[in-house]
């Protein structure tokens, strides 16, 4: 989930009126996290990008190091091209009252969601690691599309990273997204007579941002990582993306990019995507 971004007295870490670096800049972070949540704070820079942030006594972080570098090299296997040239905070609570304290402390207001977010403005991630690792894998995917297809619309953006909250990895350099949870909102959706034009691809790619975030946030959210899963599995997951990501500029909505790809249209494909998810 990508926090919205709003006006807030917090300072930045780096100014963007000087030259980026991006050594000085983990460094900074880490130097910050540390005034934030103390001297034994555990900083772990992984892919010289993320650097990871474990509260004193939360958690092994040298495990958590080791799965972000794993699931980070599976999403560079073919599948995203241009990785973050800025440092990212990634902060690892391991319960809702320190991970709810620090969004207070930091922003004056509640995280707004239980398992976690990403801060663009800030390059931040912040998140709850008491309900899963999920939610790391999902968050990561946030600031990679920022930089591999800054133009995507949240659809995109969302169904790739919630395809990855629950996942497998069968080998070096793979990873697979597998039904989880939000499986049951489709589902129902798709079983509706009242719901099931708002729980189709055609309705998926007419979504625009601020379509997304409606009151079916929720279904738009499983449609997304269903449709993903979809392509996943037939191996057309990436080609989609990649063509869409280049082709953006004169296909915002990509349902040209998803005709190259896949031979037909989302609404002719829709049919079939439906059977699947019910079969799933």
């Amino acid at each position: 989930m990508i926090a919205p971004l709003m006006l807030l007295g917090a300072l930045t870490v780096t100014s963007s009126l000087a030259a980026y670096d991006l050594t000085t800049d983990a460094a900074a972070r880490a130097a910050e996290a540390k005034l934030e949540l103390g001297d034994r704070t555990a900083v772990q820079t992984v892919e010289g990008v993320f650097v990871l942030i474990t509260p004193p006594g939360q958690g092994n972080s040298n495990g958590t190091g080791a799965l972000t570098k794993q699931v980070l090299q599976a999403y560079f296997n073919g599948r995203f091209d241009k990785r973050p040239s800025r440092a990212v905070s990634v902060y690892l609570f391991q319960e809702a009252k320190s991970y709810e304290a620090y969004c207070r402390k930091r922003w004056a207001e509640a995280c707004g969601t239980p398992f976690g977010f990403y801060r663009p403005d800030e390059r931040r991630i912040v998140m709850n690691v008491g309900t899963g690792f999920g939610t790391l894998t999902h968050e990561l995917v946030h600031p990679i599309v920022q930089a591999d297809f800054p133009g995507a619309p949240e659809w995109v953006n969302e169904g790739i990273a919630s395809l990855f909250e629950a996942l497998r990895m069968p080998a070096a350099g793979e990873i697979h997204g597998v039904k989880n949870w939000r499986h049951p909102r489709l589902l129902r959706a798709l079983r509706s007579p009242r719901e099931r034009d708002r729980a189709s691809l055609t309705a998926l790619f007419a979504l625009d941002d601020a379509a997304f975030r409606n009151g079916d946030e929720d279904l738009h959210y499983a449609a997304a990582r269903y449709f993903c899963q979809w392509l996943d599995q037939q191996g057309k997951l990436w080609e989609f993306y990649r063509y869409f990501r280049d082709h953006h500029r004169d296909d915002p909505t990509g349902e040209r990019s998803f005709a190259a790809v896949m031979g037909k249209t989302p609404a002719e494909a829709n049919a079939q995507w439906a059977t699947w998810v019910k079969r799933l």
